[in-house]
């Protein structure tokens, strides 16, 4: 009985194993979408860790049993559950999920639904970078994101951007963002980088998104991405051209009557003392010689400049690799004549590589090479901007010298001052500039289980800048350097640069808990940075022999300059998203960062962000609403001074060294904490609107502050303050018309932000582009950060000063109160105090606002973007130098006095009369597309695909009461630190407090390159 039971227990345990085994089995498959097999689809069995991810071809092999559930899932699609039956083979189309539009990677653990944030990201995808293709990655973000402002850098090719996310966050340091382009962290801005490679933008604007990178991202991070190559059964070819032709924005309205007395018969100046004397009835009314031509001498040196571009790209992919290969030209000849045009060539090559199935490997590469004629030295007062506005309209430009006959006649030989001819300047001295940029990134991922995967990268940026300054023998104008005249000159600069950083990271994602109700990412990843720059400069006058451009052909000891930096910072962080069924969200980083910025004791800090989001349109039913989430996210990140900040600097002067500033092993990076609360909402199928409040809070500001005398030292930097932003943003999209044949999409940003200087450890200052007369700019606490101090001419007899008989005075034609006796001398208000220096002006604007819209009718496409900035105060120092002169039409004229403007004028300081409102309404795009598929184009299309050809404008109109080129103007003092036109070496630039100035703030108009208007016509072919 025993041995009976003991077999039919054995024949019961076969018969179950052999069952178990029959259970289990190969299931096999394709997973695809709309476009064909995706690879890197995520297969899992529910409920345990047993998965795999689809290989190039959207193949997949899994071991399951029948009644097992696999999980199929994708960034951007719509998860899909399927039961195993008796099939063995399971395909699977995804679709894309109606709530997971919007992928984004920055600030996160890994990709991530743009509705499942919990802090607000902005974003610019490739169909709107397309529609106007901008000259560089920073001016393609104009207009486009809300809190972020774009001051160009005029019109003048290759000129690169100064971006400024939500508020001023640093009152010396600057406030460019960080910016990363395929996981390079750049160093040397935005204008190598062409916008055809771009496949999107991802923007953090502040603290609360940007914490995860640390002591660079109080100002926020632009993140960069460009396209890559696609699994495809072909080659694919992209070739675009576009020519076109541009020209500047407006003229300077310009006198074309003097001041000056003349004879009898108007057939000359009265020169009876030898020189012109003032007309005794003091208005500058009076014509010009008769029979003289009056010329207009911007028309003489500005031109309409063609530029055309090119670029082609080829990509594709097999079963293991895609690849993407791409070049691009651009030429420019500018805006001025005699200047040399711009060119930019740019190759990228991005391989994409499985290995195998667990590894893969990510390549980017970029080189970019450019050569610019530097010839315009915008900014400065003996400027070629400068002689063409102040030269008087008697003199020809065009003709030639009487010394020698040569083109440009340099100095005029007239008693009208020292102006001399910008053409002569610009077609003798060269100054040229040539760039060379390598941007490189290797990343390697290991997959090493469903959960788990390591990765490293290795992120290269390198820059060399050359220039070169040559002003021949027989050089006859004594400007732009006295010196050099008719003895020559040479300057020979160069910059390197190099950033390397590697990075490795340990991403954990897992789905737990009942029907894994909860997801989690987690991050963890070290960061190494270095950064090292060596600058040389060499020149001198006086050259042996004509035509030599060689330093060696230098009689006297050449000056010499240099410069060396090197920067290392390592960097721990972690980041953490976790949500409930997609519905309550958590996202949390934690980073601890140490740089050889700070000294010592306070070289490592550490930095976090805590965000929360709820979908309230996950538990309840709202009518009409498809989206609602509530967001609030609290962050830190921090402000890295400049290299020198820390250390003991010192002026060297013939082999003598000056004391300069003192070191300090206490700096510590500025730190930003930032609140910042949101809402999202999508609602009637066809809005979807966002809207933030946030408050920055900057401690710690980096200032250059004053020491006594007996240090020895001038100054030492400090954390010394504390500046308060706020701002408002909100965005609506809002899709009109949408069908198969018509199309019509509207967008709008808007956005309103003020900043306050809430604590100032050190005396109140003056700061700002320049030197002396325009370092106007007041830091002072309990003032917005961006006032303009100076006089304030009174237009109100209600405001004439304590003591002053009402009866002696009037208001003028300009609207001043002025003497009446002789209507010259405007009046200045001045307090009970006897203070005469006072705010005149704010560059905070009232709002900005960027209004888009797109239009498809079939084959046509029609774009359009509107820029609209309310309020905010420039300072137009072009018009007050004008005024000084009689230059400007509204000086001269019958109705007040010449001596009136010159008062204004006021010496050169600052003063109310030149404060201007710089609001501004700009048609800042417009472009128009047929396009026309193979299939209607006969025999041509058997090998193209599609065609496309358009027309595109830039800048086309500008509505503005702004007397100056444009309203949207940079101070272009600034100076990166690759910038060898206007190097300066001890990195501290015009003013200590401000170095370089900050074109994000200091808007002053002093003779800036002009911004320009652009029409083109454009072709594309798609084989």
């Amino acid at each position: 009985m025993k041995t009976k039971f003991s077999g039919l227990l054995a024949l019961f345990l076969v018969l179950t194993v052999q069952l178990m085994f029959a259970q289990e089995k190969t299931i096999t498959g394709i997973v695809s979408d709309e476009s064909g097999p995706l690879p890197g689809v995520s297969v899992i069995i529910k409920g345990s860790t047993s998965g795999t991810e689809t290989d190039f071809d959207g193949r997949y092999t899994i071991q399951a049993k029948e009644g097992d559930v696999l999980s199929f899932s994708f960034i951007g699609m719509s998860k899909k559950e399927i039961t195993v039956g008796a099939s063995n083979t399971i395909n699977v189309v995804l679709e894309a999920d109606n709530i997971l539009e919007e992928v984004v990677v920055t600030g996160s653990a890994s990709g991530k639904s743009i509705k499942e944030l919990s802090f607000s990201l902005g974003q610019v995808n490739n169909e709107l970078l397309d529609n106007v293709p901008a000259a560089s990655a920073g001016q393609a973000l104009q207009g486009k994101i809300s809190g972020v402002s774009v001051s160009p850098s005029g019109g003048q090719p290759g000129g690169d951007v100064n971006i400024q996310l939500r508020t001023a966050n640093s009152i010396a340091t600057g406030q460019n963002p960080l910016i990363i382009l395929d996981g390079v962290i750049l160093e040397g801005g935005l204008a190598d980088v062409n916008t055809e490679d771009i496949d999107r933008i991802e923007v953090a604007k502040g603290a609360a998104g940007a914490s995860l990178y640390g002591s660079r991202a109080a100002n926020g991070v632009i993140q960069i991405f460009s396209k890559r190559g696609k699994y495809s059964d072909k080659v694919n070819v992209t070739y675009r051209s576009e020519v076109g032709w541009r020209k500047v924005n407006a003229e300077y309205d310009l006198a074309t009557t003097h001041q000056f007395l003349m004879l009898p018969d108007g057939s000359n100046f009265d020169l009876s003392t030898g020189s012109r004397q003032l007309d005794p009835d003091g208005f500058a009314d009076n014509p010009y010689p008769s029979g003289s031509p009056l010329y207009n001498n911007q028309d003489r040196v500005f031109q309409t400049g063609q530029f055309n571009s090119h670029f082609a790209s080829v990509n594709g992919g097999s079963e293991n690799s895609r690849y993407l290969f791409s070049y691009s030209r651009l030429e420019d000849e500018g805006i001025f004549k005699e200047v040399d045009s711009y060119r930019r060539d740019n190759f990228r090559l991005n391989l994409d590589n499985k290995i195998s199935e667990k590894l893969n490997l990510k390549t980017s590469l970029f080189y970019g090479n450019s050569r610019r004629d530097a010839g315009i030295n915008a900014g400065s007062t003996g400027n070629v901007l400068f002689s063409t506005l102040m030269t008087e309209p008697i003199h020809d430009l065009l003709a030639p010298n009487e010394e020698d006959g040569s083109p440009y006649n340099y100095d005029f030989d007239t008693i009208d001052g020292n102006n001399r001819n910008p053409l002569y300047s610009l077609a003798n001295n060269d100054r040229e500039e040539r760039r060379n940029r390598v941007l490189g990134n290797v990343a390697l991922d290991y997959k090493v289980m469903p959960w788990l995967t390591l990765s490293g990268s290795y992120s290269y940026d390198y820059e060399n800048n050359t220039f070169e300054n040559y002003i021949p023998k027989g050089f006859l104008s004594d400007t732009p350097d006295g010196q050099a005249q008719n003895i020559g000159f040479i300057q020979r600069s160069n910059f390197n640069g190099r950033a390397q950083n590697v990075r490795f990271n340990a991403l954990f994602s897992r789905a737990f808990g009942a029907d894994d109700a909860f997801n989690l990412n987690l991050r963890l990843s070290y960061l190494n940075e270095r950064y090292r720059s060596d600058f040389n400069n060499a020149e001198g006058y006086n050259l042996s022999v004509s035509g030599i451009r060689s330093l060696d052909n230098i009689k006297d000891r050449p000056a010499l300059a240099s410069e060396s930096q090197t920067i290392i910072s390592d960097s721990y962080f972690a980041i953490a998203d976790i949500d409930y069924k997609k519905k309550y969200i958590f996202s949390g980083v934690v980073r601890r960062e140490g740089s050889s910025l700070f000294g010592p004791d306070t070289r490592w800090a550490n930095y976090f962000r805590a965000s929360l989001a709820y979908r309230l349109t996950e538990d309840f039913e709202i009518p009409g609403v498809q989206e609602l989430k509530l967001r609030a996210s609290y962050g830190t990140a921090g402000i890295r001074p400049t290299y020198e900040m820390r250390f003991e600097t010192f002026t060297l002067r013939n082999g003598a060294a000056t004391k300069s500033t003192i070191g300090n092993n206490q700096l510590k990076p500025a730190k930003t904490g930032e609140l910042e609360l949101g809402i999202n909402i999508d609602f009637l199928d066809r809005f979807n609107f966002e809207f933030n409040y946030v408050k920055a809070v900057t401690d710690d500001q980096i200032l250059n502050v004053p020491l006594s005398a007996a240090t020895g030292f001038g100054s030492q930097w400090r954390n010394a303050g504390e500046i308060e932003g706020t701002t408002l943003e909100a965005s609506l999209n809002y899709d009109i018309i949408r069908n198969e044949n018509f199309s019509w999409n509207l967008g709008i940003v808007w956005d309103k932000s003020k900043q306050k200087i809430t604590r100032l450890d050190v005396p109140s200052y003056l700061t700002g582009p320049g030197t002396q007369n325009t370092t106007f700019f007041r830091v002072e606490e309990g003032q917005n950060f961006g006032i303009m101090y100076g006089t304030d001419f009174i237009t109100s007899l209600s405001d004439l000063p304590a003591g002053l008989n009402p009866s002696d005075y009037q208001v003028n034609a300009e609207g001043y109160v002025v003497d009446a006796a002789t209507g010259s001398t405007p009046v200045a208000r001045v307090d009970d105090a006897g203070n005469a220096f006072f705010v005149i002006g704010d560059v905070t604007p009232d709002f900005r606002m960027g209004i888009n819209t797109t239009l498809k009718y079939k084959n046509f496409s029609f774009y359009t973007l509107f820029d609209w900035k309310k309020g905010g105060d420039i300072y137009n120092r072009t018009n007050q130098w004008l005024y000084r002169d009689t230059r400007h039409a509204v000086s001269a004229n019958s109705q007040v006095p010449a001596s009136f403007y010159a008062g204004l004028y006021n010496t050169g300081n600052p003063s109310s009369g030149f404060i201007e409102d710089g609001s501004f309404v700009k048609l800042r795009e417009l472009s128009l597309y047929y396009t026309l598929d193979g299939e209607n184009m006969g025999n041509i299309g058997n090998f193209i695909e599609s065609m496309r050809i358009g027309f595109i404008g830039r800048n086309l109109i500008t509505w503005s009461d702004y007397t100056g080129f444009d309203p949207e103007i940079t101070n272009q003092a600034e100076a990166s630190r690759s910038d060898l036109t206007s190097r300066d070496t001890n990195g501290l630039g015009n003013d200590a407090n401000t170095p370089g100035g900050d074109p994000n703030v200091f808007k002053v108009d002093n003779f800036p390159y002009p911004t320009t208007k652009s029409y083109s016509f454009s072709l594309q072919l798609n084989f």
